[in-house]
């Protein structure tokens, strides 16, 4: 018998950025914003802390308006799923929720309040 020592081909995860801004998100199809908070962000998804977990799969917008220098002041409409949650921890009473980054466009509104158009649209 023997052991397969071969490492496997798999992607290197993409590197975390700890962004700790407000986050407004709602199930696809929804029309009512929910609040969150980031912990880390990367280019193929988000960890954000909500009071509402949601089942794996479930397909999102979401909105953030990402600081200056990184996106000149723009807010960043994205769609993705959920793909992992976690309890929460002694920093934060609210479980986090893991979520893709599937697609993205950005706005030049300020803040996090919904755009006129319909993110869906993405």
């Amino acid at each position: 018998m023997t052991m397969d020592t071969e490492p496997r081909d798999e992607l290197p995860r993409a590197p975390r950025f700890e962004i700790r801004i407000p986050l407004k998100y709602r199930p696809s199809g929804a029309t009512d914003w929910r609040e969150g908070r980031t912990e880390n962000i990367s280019r193929s998804g988000v960890l954000f802390r909500t009071d509402r977990l949601m089942p794996l799969q479930t397909a999102l917008e979401f909105l953030m308006a990402l600081p200056d220098p990184i996106a000149d002041g723009a807010t960043v409409i994205c769609r993705g799923h959920v793909v992992r949650t976690e309890p929460p921890n002694p920093d934060d009473p609210r479980p986090a929720v893991a979520a893709t980054i599937a697609g993205y466009r950005l706005t030049h509104s300020q803040g996090v309040d919904p755009p006129t158009t319909d993110p869906r649209r993405i």
